[in-house]
Parts: structure tokens; sequence; C-alpha cells
């Protein structure tokens, strides 16, 4: 029961923090216009927290259940997500740095 419980609070917490994605979103995008990036840069940075977010959440509610070993899991394939997710801007930047150097 107690597990329920926990796993309730948290969908209820990450609900009411939602709300507030909407506006963190739409500052992050008037940042990126005013620097001139593309846009892409601040939608993988939104879904790379968005990712992280849910991802300790759902760490930490295994462990509240008693399987640590489940939350250890869980959180290493939400790093290897947002890995995934990062790598194609590490890649260009690897090539805006290799343009720059003579």
């Amino acid at each position: 029961m107690a597990g329920l419980c926990t796993v309730a609070a948290g969908c209820i917490l990450l609900l009411a923090a939602v709300e507030h994605v909407e506006t963190l979103r739409e500052y992050l995008e008037r940042i990126v216009n005013l620097a001139g990036l593309k846009e892409s840069y601040i939608s993988t940075l939104v879904k790379t927290l968005g990712i992280g977010y849910v991802t300790e959440i759902a760490r930490q509610t295994c462990e509240d259940l008693g399987e640590k070993g489940l939350g250890d899991k869980v959180a290493m394939g939400g790093k290897l997500t947002i890995f995934a997710l990062a790598a194609p801007l590490l890649a260009e930047l690897l090539e805006t740095i290799l343009q720059l150097v003579p």
C-alpha cells in the first residue's frame, strides 16, 4: 500500500511540474532566437531534461519499492538515452571546432 501511495504522489507532483515546462520552453526559445542558434538545440535540451527527470523519478520509485537493482538499470537506460540524444550535438560541436582550428 505504501508503494502505491509513493507512485501516486510521484505522478501528482510530476503532473504539477509539467505545467511549468511550456513556460520554460518559451523562455528557452527566445534565448535561442536571440543567440541565433538552431531550434534543434532547444528541442534536444528539453528532451534531455525531461528524460533525466523522468528517469530519476522512476529510479527513486523503484528504490522506494525495494527494487534497487531495477532502479540502477532504469538510471543506466536513461543515461544511454541522453547520450544518444546528445551524440549528434557533440559531433556538430567537434566539426565546428575543427573548422576553427587551422
